[in-house]
């Protein structure tokens, strides 16, 4: 009971840490994670007598947790309408609800049925679909991305154009800035012409009356 609650512990006490590191380095984070989660699941499920394999087993199962990244990667997928953000926020809060409510029963069966091997062996399989759902997701690879070649995208956008000429190939464009009007040179508006216009008549009237 000790050694248990000292990985739980310990699992939850680096959770922290790893869910910082998601949040500043972006979605991309939770696959190298998925990998190392994956890995451990396996040696627990090869070293099933091995106090060391099952202690470092709920250590990452706890420290390495995704719930941030898919509640970020909901977000952004549905994003764009509030309705269907709101739509995948709570659904994906009832898959959670439902899965935690569901694995003390489903680990209990496996358990009573097949032993700690049938445990190890669906937390494997689980992990490892886990892992390719997560590498099929759009927003993942826009994450890594932008980490690791955000200032090659910059570089990209300034450099300079290429314009075709003929059958020479093409051509470098040095960038330009267009000189606009200056600002102290004032402009007549067709409307102060019409005002100008029409307080003369106005005053030629009055003259004409007077004499």
């Amino acid at each position: 009971l000790v050694t248990s609650g000292l990985s739980v512990t310990t699992g939850f006490l680096l959770r922290v840490g790893t869910q910082q590191l998601q949040l500043r380095a972006g979605y991309w984070l939770i696959v190298p994670f998925a990998v190392i989660h994956l890995a451990f699941a396996i040696l627990a499920l090869i070293y099933q007598t091995s106090l060391w394999a099952i202690f470092t087993e709920v250590v990452v199962l706890l420290c390495l947790d995704p719930t941030c990244a898919i509640e970020g990667i909901a977000f952004d997928t549905f994003g764009a309408s509030e309705i269907q953000a709101r739509m995948a926020t709570s659904t994906l809060l009832s898959v959670f609800t439902i899965a935690v409510a569901s694995s003390c029963t489903v680990g209990g069966i496996l358990y009573d049925f097949g032993g700690w091997t049938a445990v190890a062996t669906y937390h494997s399989v689980c992990q490892g679909l886990q892992l390719i759902l997560l590498c099929l997701q759009p927003p993942i690879r826009k994450s890594f991305k932008e980490f690791f070649f955000a200032n090659r995208s910059a570089d990209v956008e300034t450099a300079p154009v290429l314009a075709f000429e003929g059958d020479h190939g093409p051509k470098k464009v040095p960038l330009a800035v267009v000189p606009s009007a200056p600002m102290a040179e004032i402009h007549d508006m067709p409307g102060m012409i019409w005002e100008e216009s029409l307080q003369s008549v106005s005053e030629s009237e009055v003259d004409d009356i007077g004499n």
